[in-house]
């Protein structure tokens, strides 16, 4: 039996190639769409997480630019609101300031006294905070001047009043009969308010003088009614 013998091969290449080619992410077929990759997610992240945002943020400034401006158009609305509630709460109850006048009151006398002689064309109240009293200024028409000396003399009869002032009297009519219409501006001032109980007091006190002298209610109605300014004065408390 002989043994075989094994051919030995002998490497018949006679070069080298020592060039390695590495598989890369720099490949075109696989960067592309990592890269396509990439810009999505920073297009969605730029949508959603700025832009989004952003829009949100410009919503609310509008809205507050909004808001701003109602504020301002409410403000500059009640931009003197302390004075108008200043000066109403001096006609209420808690706060009324005690050296004012009921207006009620005022036109009441207004309507009592004036009325039936004259015309009330214009009136403006004011008050006095150095003396504490109220002023009206009034333009009334028609009164003669016999009408306007009594109508003197019997506003000076009310309680309240504490001066009558005409500083101009014009004869509108084309004669100087008795009868002729006029046009008469007075100023009449009125007591300090919180002095009215003093003075309806006084009043009542010169009253049951005269009653005890004698001359009793009827004379001093009488009395009253003539316009004497000196017993005008005397039911008044001395106050001319």
């Amino acid at each position: 039996m002989t043994k075989s013998k094994k051919k030995i091969k002998i490497p018949q290449k006679q070069t080298l190639n020592l060039l390695v080619r590495e598989k890369t992410l720099a490949h075109p077929t696989r960067l592309i769409p990592i890269l396509l990759l990439i810009a999505l997610g920073a297009g969605l992240f730029a949508k959603f997480a700025v832009i989004a945002r952003l829009d949100k943020v410009k919503q609310a400034e509008a809205e507050l630019a909004e808001l701003q401006n109602i504020l301002d158009m409410t403000q500059n609305a009640y931009a003197d609101y302390d004075e108008v509630e200043e000066e109403y709460n001096k006609y209420t109850y808690e706060n009324f300031d005690r050296s004012l006048f009921d207006r009620i009151e005022i036109l009441e006398m207004i309507k009592r006294r004036l009325f039936p002689v004259c015309t009330v064309q214009s009136l403006n109240i004011s008050h006095n905070n150095g003396t504490n009293s109220d002023m009206l200024s009034l333009t009334v028409t028609g009164p003669t001047l016999q009408e306007t000396y009594a109508l003197v003399t019997s506003l000076m009869t009310e309680p309240m009043v504490d001066d009558v002032n005409i500083s101009s009297y014009v004869d509108n009519s084309d004669n100087n009969s008795a009868d002729a219409k006029s046009t008469v501006v007075m100023t009449i001032t009125l007591i300090d308010a919180t002095t009215l109980d003093e003075k309806l007091a006084a009043i009542e006190e010169a009253q049951n003088m005269l009653a005890e002298a004698g001359l009793g209610d009827g004379e001093a109605a009488s009395q009253e009614a003539d316009g004497d300014p000196a017993d005008v004065a005397d039911l008044n408390g001395g106050e001319e």
